[in-house]
């Protein structure tokens, strides 16, 4: 007897199949948009596409099939381009978004169905390699579900169809593709139940394998999965011209989240210097060219620092001792130079084949633009605003020679560039006017200096983003024309000012760039930096060995003021909505992508402690529930231990009699509620399913009673308890 149910008709679920799998190649291409430096068009153009024929899908059904041939024809000379053009990554991400969206919109048969799960699995492994965004795990999450749901939908059509392909074909001509109704058909079904087991069943073993199995960077140990970043986001390079650093201010995107101690004491205001740079050259700080040389040479491996800083080190695993750790995570293009606070006792980073160090600027920098999220750790952090100088005995070791041996003329070599002023003379001459008004006739030490070069910069001039230089006769560098006039202006032109008329006054002084400031996240305590608060100030050597932090825009702390600073748990920041989702990001960063060897152990250990704290308390309960009953039992009998005893004996009475009424075991009691139909028919159903054929004698009286258990009206049912018992006896 056919069922009249329509939930599980061939139309449904040729619906499903089609929506399940467009939605799940629509999960996987959006993933791309998380990867940071990638061609984002072949993903809009999917995405798009996908997403039309996921709310039109009789559209798609309607595409002759000479137009998919031309489409996977086509898609050949297009890889090939990318393959030429871009990097085996890129190229690989393109070529998977193509056939995904060509696969996604046209899958009938079975070995296309598992194409574009494989497609789609493939692509979800690569993203997962090239970012570790908080999206990203949602995403997965999703695709695993969709996935799980449109393997057992597929394998349910497969069920019913035997192989008839023509008929799936027919009817996704003619089926009207209602999606809404095909969704609601599997709404209490074991459809649902099972694939709600399934999914969890998934998610739980990932969970364990995840904390159990040991951590494998594939990135570092296949090449094939390096992806390289060209470009930086907020210009922190080895040239920064005027204006670059004040040109990101209106980006409120994060860069970097600094994850501090709880018992930590933090700066109210800090600076996350990043680079330093000597040159000085019409308006832009660069590195001089013996400094670009160190970064290339054997000298600037983290491995040699005990050259420049015998108290520092540096290792892929944090130190044994006991100090606040300071963990950076760095989000992707923001540069390849490291924020840091100063100078610090340890730094512990994944890698340290891909760190540099800049010892005689104080810069730590990657090979690359990192093209995805990275963290690193500080330990022994210094708040002073002081940077310890580079011993002049490593001065003549850096510029004995030139990586690649070409002589630079009419350039000053380091450390003289510290003293450089603009090649134009009027230029050069005006700092050197206002540099005496400075002084004064009077003999300074560095600090006093600038102190009064702050002053003088403060009266003469106010903050604001935007600048208009006048022209001025004679004279073209833009700061000297700045300085000039009374004009407002940025931290770049405060900050190129101070270093400039130091270095006239004869004291050497570089440009720093980095980020000052950042928000404080209430929920999980931890500073949020944004593009916006790059920030330049200066560095003045004051002849004993250390270079001071002096911040010239107005508004800042005085050179030489001790920096104001306040415990964590005194600190007070944001709590909107905004700064909680943010604080989500964090958390997935933390436990997730930072979860490494050590975690792993503590996690481990953690694990232990609890099942021995519940392995402890579950025998003190046992113990105690013993002692209970043994008391309970033992203590004399009155009405009331009476009554209460003969009340469970009459409920326990009552639910035998149930059972054996419903004539249902106590599984198939349990699990009525879950399955579709009456559970009396089914069990039928299931006998009558055991007997191949036919009996005769009393046994055919018993299988006419199963038929009218499974197929007759229930008016007509004869006991059940009775004919499952003569069943029995008849196996």
């Amino acid at each position: 007897m056919k069922s009249r149910s329509r939930r599980h008709s061939i139309e449904d679920l040729v619906t499903l199949k089609w929506t399940l799998g467009a939605l799940m190649g629509l999960v996987c291409i959006t993933t791309l948009f998380n990867i940071h430096g990638h061609n984002q068009l072949p993903a809009v153009v999917a995405t798009l596409a996908v997403s039309i024929g996921i709310v039109r899908p009789a559209w798609v059904a309607k595409v002759p099939q000479w137009i998919w041939k031309f489409y996977a024809l086509a898609i050949i000379p297009l890889v090939l381009v990318n393959v030429m053009s871009k990097d085996t990554i890129p190229a690989l991400l393109d070529l998977n978004t193509w056939l995904i969206l060509f696969r996604s919109l046209n899958h009938t048969k079975r070995r296309e169905e598992m194409q574009l799960a494989l497609l789609c699995l493939f692509l979800i492994i690569m993203t997962g390699i090239l970012t570790a965004t908080l999206v990203f795990g949602f995403q997965l999450l999703a695709f695993a579900a969709i996935a799980i749901a449109y393997l057992l939908v597929s394998t349910a059509i497969e069920s019913k169809i035997e192989g008839d392909y023509e008929l799936l074909e027919r009817i996704r001509e003619k089926n009207p593709m209602r999606v809404g109704k095909a969704f609601l058909s599997l709404v209490d079904t074991r459809f649902a139940f099972l694939g709600i087991s399934m999914f969890s069943t998934l998610v739980f073993i990932a969970a364990m394998v995840f904390i159990a199995i040991p951590r494998i960077d594939v990135e570092d140990k296949v090449s094939l999965f390096k992806m390289k970043s060209t470009r930086s986001l907020t210009g922190f390079s080895d040239r920064v011209q005027l204006g670059e650093v004040t040109s990101i201010k209106n980006d409120e995107s994060i860069a970097l989240r600094v994850d501090v101690p709880e018992n930590a004491t933090v700066p109210i205001t800090p600076y996350w210097r990043m680079l330093a740079l000597d040159d000085y050259d019409g308006g832009a700080f660069s590195l001089s060219p013996g400094l670009v040389d160190l970064q290339g040479s054997p000298l600037a491996s983290p491995y040699h620092s005990i050259r420049y800083w015998p108290d520092r080190r540096f290792s892929q695993t944090p130190s044994n001792e006991f100090r606040d750790r300071w963990t950076f995570f760095l989000e992707p293009e923001v540069s390849r130079y490291l924020p840091v606070l100063g100078p610090f006792r340890h730094m512990t980073v994944s890698k340290l084949s891909d760190l540099s160090i800049g010892p005689h600027m104080h810069y730590f920098a990657l090979d690359d633009i990192n093209s995805k999220m990275i963290s690193y750790q500080i330990e022994g952090v210094d708040l002073s605003g002081k940077v310890p100088d580079v011993p002049a005995a490593a001065y003549a070791m850096m510029l004995s020679s030139t990586r690649d041996g070409v002589t630079r003329p009419n350039r000053l070599s380091y450390p003289q560039t510290l003293l450089n002023l603009p090649r134009e003379e009027a230029s050069a001459d005006l700092f050197r006017r206002m540099a005496g008004e400075i002084r004064d006739g009077r003999k300074l030490d560095a600090l006093s200096f600038a102190r009064l070069a702050n002053r003088f910069l403060w009266e003469r001039h106010d903050y604001s983003l935007q600048v208009q230089l006048p022209p001025v006769a004679g004279m073209k560098d833009p700061v000297a024309r700045w300085l000039e006039s009374d004009l407002p202006g940025h931290c770049e032109f405060f900050a190129t000012s101070f270093v400039l008329l130091a270095r006239a006054a004869g004291f050497p002084a570089r440009l720093v760039v980095g980020f000052k400031g950042g928000e404080w996240n209430a929920y999980e305590n931890y500073f949020m930096v944004k593009n916006s608060d790059a920030h330049a100030w200066a560095e003045i050597y004051d002849g004993a060995g250390s270079w001071l932090r002096v911040d010239p825009t107005p508004g800042s702390i005085g050179p030489g003021t001790n920096q104001a600073t306040q415990l964590v748990s005194e600190r007070v920041g944001a709590s909107d909505s905004s700064a909680f989702l943010d604080s989500l990001r964090l958390l997935w960063y933390r436990r997730i992508v930072n979860y490494d060897e050590a975690t792993q152990r503590e996690a481990a250990i953690q694990l232990k402690d609890f099942f021995l704290a519940y392995i402890s308390v579950a025998e003190q309960w046992a113990v105690s529930m013993g002692e209970y009953l043994y008391e309970f039992v033992t203590a004399p009998w009155n009405i009331w231990r009476f009554s209460y005893f003969s009340f469970l004996l009459a409920i326990l009475v009552v639910a035998f009699m149930i059972q054996r009424n419903m004539a249902l075991n106590f599984r198939e009691l349990i699990l009525a509620p879950f399955r579709r139909g009456d559970p009396i028919r089914r069990k039928a159903g299931k006998v009558l399913s055991r007997i191949s054929e036919r009996p005769s004698g009393e046994a055919a009286n018993v299988f006419e009673d199963l038929q009218r258990l499974r197929f007759g009206a229930k008016e007509s049912w004869p006991n059940p308890r009775l004919v499952f018992k003569a069943a029995r006896r008849l196996r």
